[in-house]
């Protein structure tokens, strides 16, 4: 096991989950490639132009720019991984525009023909949605820094041990006090 943690770098539950992702990835292909052969390579082809000549660059640029825009106001935040709270909202944002944007950009398209709904209120539900996410990443980040702020109190002190009572009176000293009392 210790050979195969060294070799692989991840633990054997890791190796089964990343099989199981290429198992599926596999049925998927064999599945749709003989149905449209082209219209996969020019998904795939789209994807790569897509993403990684145009959306990875713009995208880094922007996670850059908002990190140094933000480091400077930073200083007096706790430490935190504070842009990780823009980019969650951005991300999902971003993949939901990229999923309707024919309908959120009120494109030409075949979806009011085929469910006779209008494509209006597309765009006012995204920019919903964007906003409740901005507004739950807005209020994570709020509670984070506010359990950050007020760390646990210690514990309270414990009681000082008790201090040793006064010596109990000798025999012969008690003896005498009843007499005097008797007296």
């Amino acid at each position: 096991m210790r050979r195969l943690l060294r070799w692989y770098g991840a633990g054997p539950l890791h190796l089964l989950a990343l099989l199981a992702g290429f198992a599926v990835a596999g049925y998927a292909a064999a599945r749709l490639v003989p149905s449209q052969p082209l219209g996969i390579v020019v998904w795939f082809a789209g994807a790569v132009i897509g993403h990684d000549l145009l959306l990875f660059p713009l995208y880094s640029l922007a996670d850059r720019s908002a990190t140094a825009v933000l480091r400077h106001r930073a200083a007096r935040w706790p430490a935190l991984p504070w842009i990780n709270y823009l980019r969650v909202p951005v991300a999902l944002s971003g993949l939901l525009f990229l999923v309707w944007f024919p309908l959120i950009l009120r494109l030409r398209t075949r979806y009011q023909a085929s469910t006779t709904l209008s494509p209006d209120p597309y765009l006012w539900h995204w920019l919903a949605v964007t906003g409740v996410l901005f507004l739950l990443s807005a209020v994570a980040l709020a509670l984070r820094m506010r359990s950050l702020r007020h760390p646990p109190e210690p514990p309270e002190p414990h009681s000082p041990p008790p201090q040793p009572a006064s010596p109990p009176p000798s025999a012969g000293a008690g003896e005498a006090d009843e007499g005097q009392d008797q007296e």
